[in-house]
Parts: C-alpha cells; sequence; structure tokens
C-alpha cells in the first residue's frame, strides 16, 4: 500500500513539472495571423531559436495577395536549395502560392527550417521582465523565457497586458505627401499602404516601443497607413533576432545591419516602379535609395529611380557633403550642371582616395560586371542607373551607420 501511493507521489509530482517546466528561447512570436508567420520563419532564417506561440489549435491564417507573393518567395527559395541537394533537374522556382495551398507551405517551412518551435493551444496567461529577459507564463502552467517578444497578435494584446503606449514608438511613418523628404525613410524596413493605395515604406522606429525594450510589436495599421502584413512581420524577425543574436537591445540596433540582412532574404524595401527585382543591380539601388544619397522620385503615389535622368550637380552636391564632407572641395572646382561619367569618376576618386587605375577597372567592368548596355563614353551624360551603380560601388554610402530617424552616425 505504501509502495502505491509513493508511486502515486512521483507520478502526481512528474505531471506537476512538466506543467511547469520552462522553455528557453532567443525569440518569441505570439500571433495566428500572416505578420506572426513572416515574423516566426524570419527569425528563425536568421540564425536565432525561435518559438512561434499561435494561442489556438492551428493555424487559422487569411491571406492576402500581397502575402501569397511572400510566400512565394519563401518557397522559391527553399525550392532552390532543395534542386540543388537533388540530382533532379525538376525545380518548383517561380510556381504560384495558391490560397488553398499557403498553411500547409507555411507548416512544410516551419518543419524545414532550423531554431523554428510551434507551440499550438497554448495561451499567455502573464508576461513580465525577468532581468534583461521575459518570462510568459501560459494557462497550462508552462513558461517561457525569451530575449525577446514580438507581439503580432490581432489587436497587440500582449502589449496590451504590459500597458504599453503604442503612440509612443521610436518613430512613425512619414505622414507627407512626399515620404522621402524626411530622413527617417532611410531606416525603412517594411511597406505599407495609405488610403489612396499607393505604397509607402515603413521606418524600423514605427515596429519598436520607447519602453519596454526588447518588445516588438506588428500593429495592423499605423494612423492612415496599413502595414502589408508579411513585410512588416518580417521586418519584426529581422530586428528580433538581431537583438538576440547580438545579445544587444533595441535602443542600440543597428538599422543597416538589420536592413542588410532583409534584403539578403529578398525583401524590398524601396518598391520601385522602375527596377524589376531580377535585375543585376536591385540590390544596389536598394541600398542606395535608403542610404539618401540619390532620393527615390515620386510620380502620381508611384516610386522611381528614374534610371534614364540626367545626374546634375545640384541632386547630389548636398547629400555628398552629408556623406563625404572634402567633396565639397571637388564641387568649389568642378561647376558643370551635368555630370560626364568623366566627371562621376573624378567625384569618386576624390573622395574615396583611388588612383588612376580606376578608370581602367570602371571602363573593364562597364558591361561585364555591372551588366550595362550603354556605351562607356567619358564624355557623355551620366545616367542615374550608371551613377547609382558606380556610388554603390565604389562610394558605399549605405555602409556609414544611422540612427533611427536617419541621421548619419560617425
Amino acid at each position: 500500500m505504501t509502495r502505491k501511493i509513493l508511486s502515486l507521489l512521483f507520478l502526481i509530482s512528474t505531471c506537476i513539472s512538466l506543467s511547469a517546466q520552462t522553455t528557453k528561447t532567443g525569440v518569441l512570436v505570439v500571433g495566428n495571423n500572416s505578420a506572426s508567420v513572416a515574423a516566426a520563419i524570419q527569425s528563425a532564417r536568421s540564425g536565432v531559436k525561435t518559438t512561434y506561440l499561435t494561442q489556438s489549435q492551428s493555424f487559422s491564417t487569411a491571406f492576402t495577395e500581397q502575402d501569397l507573393d511572400y510566400l512565394k518567395r519563401i518557397k522559391n527559395y527553399y525550392s532552390l536549395k532543395e534542386r540543388r541537394r537533388s540530382k533532379s533537374a525538376d525545380s518548383l522556382l517561380a510556381l504560384p502560392v495558391k490560397l488553398n495551398e499557403a498553411r500547409e507551405l507555411i507548416k512544410g517551412i516551419s518543419d524545414t527550417v532550423k531554431n523554428l518551435t510551434l507551440n499550438f493551444n497554448n495561451v499567455v496567461d502573464e508576461i513580465k521582465k525577468d532581468g534583461k529577459d521575459w518570462e510568459i507564463r501560459l494557462k497550462g502552467g508552462q513558461k517561457i523565457k525569451a530575449q525577446v517578444v514580438v507581439d503580432a497578435t490581432d489587436n497587440l494584446a500582449i502589449a496590451a497586458m504590459l500597458k504599453i503606449d503604442l503612440k509612443n514608438t521610436i518613430s512613425s511613418p512619414i505622414n507627407s505627401p512626399n515620404i522621402f523628404e524626411n530622413k527617417v525613410y532611410r531606416s525603412s524596413v517594411a511597406l505599407g499602404n495609405r488610403s489612396d493605395g499607393s505604397l509607402v515604406t515603413i521606418p524600423m522606429g514605427a515596429l519598436i516601443p520607447q519602453e519596454p525594450e526588447n518588445f516588438i510589436i506588428v500593429p495592423r495599421q499605423i494612423e492612415q497607413v496599413k502595414l502589408i502584413n508579411m513585410s512588416a512581420g518580417q521586418a519584426a524577425g529581422t530586428i528580433a533576432a538581431y537583438c538576440a543574436f547580438f545579445k544587444t537591445t533595441t535602443k542600440l540596433i543597428n538599422a543597416r545591419v538589420v536592413q542588410g540582412e532583409l534584403l539578403a532574404f529578398n525583401a524590398v524595401l524601396i518598391p520601385y516602379t522602375d527596377i524589376d527585382q531580377k535585375d543585376a543591380s536591385f540590390l544596389a539601388f536598394q541600398r542606395l535609395g535608403l542610404s539618401g544619397m540619390i532620393k527615390p522620385q515620386l510620380d502620381d503615389g508611384k516610386i522611381y529611380f528614374d534610371t534614364a535622368g540626367i545626374v546634375k550637380s545640384e541632386d547630389i552636391k548636398s547629400p555628398m557633403r552629408e556623406f563625404y564632407t572634402r567633396s565639397q572641395l571637388w564641387f568649389a572646382d568642378n561647376k558643370n550642371d551635368s555630370l560626364s561619367i568623366k566627371d562621376v569618376i573624378e567625384l569618386i576618386k576624390f573622395n574615396a582616395n583611388r588612383g588612376e587605375e580606376l578608370n581602367k577597372e570602371i571602363e573593364e567592368s562597364w558591361k561585364t560586371s555591372f551588366k550595362l548596355n550603354t556605351s562607356f563614353d567619358l564624355q557623355r551624360n551620366i545616367n542615374r542607373k550608371e551613377f547609382g551603380i558606380l556610388a554603390d560601388k565604389y562610394l558605399q554610402p549605405f555602409n556609414i551607420r544611422i540612427d533611427p530617424l536617419g541621421n548619419l552616425l560617425r
């Protein structure tokens, strides 16, 4: 009899122990929508141990056409990896994602992605700070210790539990008609839609409350801007992964590293109408636009790089001076209104401390590395596409760090 009682007590204590077990993770993503899916997948893809808590028994996500486009890019990424492993020539690349396949695709991706753990049918009962980390208690008794929390619930319920002031974020989307007039656009990490349907960029700080640290939100809408769910989710997952990986906080985050990681995973941060994502210099134009060296152009609500436009001194004199103060000496000696290819090469040599060998290097790379189909004629006016490629390659303004408001840090 005594033995049976002891066995029963041991069984009860084991059950209590299991129900109260603590899971440790780098990033905890909470939500059951397309934004939370993107946040969890991206955090794990960025190399951080991630727990995705859906708070329901299964995925019950509604997807938009923009979400399906995001899923297509993820599917293509894993299809290409699989094709490289396989001897088969077949590929799933470029195949569209159908709505009825989306949930199964996410389940398949989550099974494939390392560092990702799915936690279904558990609801957050309490969340609090535990030193630098977060402690989350679930209604079933389980605890989760996380370095960073992403609240991607539909109504930001976790932020409400913490009484976070959602209006007090590090920055907000730009309200002015021309979003590129404000330097904060340089910190853009996601996209949104205005009420007229036009696309706008979402600065990193719009997803980060001032307090507490290492808590990231994915709102459905900020003022008059509706966030594109999976774009914002991917950004939130990248920000969270950065903080967990580098063991730092949201107050010390490096926007350029976050943007670079997003671009490495095929995110579109500036949606140029005139530059296809398949363009060989797509990343160069993304980086240059984000740097502020050449601002994107707006026309009837659409964003253009204006690849064929002529580069004028007045267009780049001010940003060049901001990035490279000695450039004002060059402009003082060179007063041409429009810049030729020769002018720009001389400008680069002056600011990047390069010698005459650069002329030959650029000429040899013009059609090969740079994939330009125009003639290399030193005397003709340089267009914005050509300038953009050369500036990204040799001046590298994107490598200069910025604060969350887009100001340069030196």
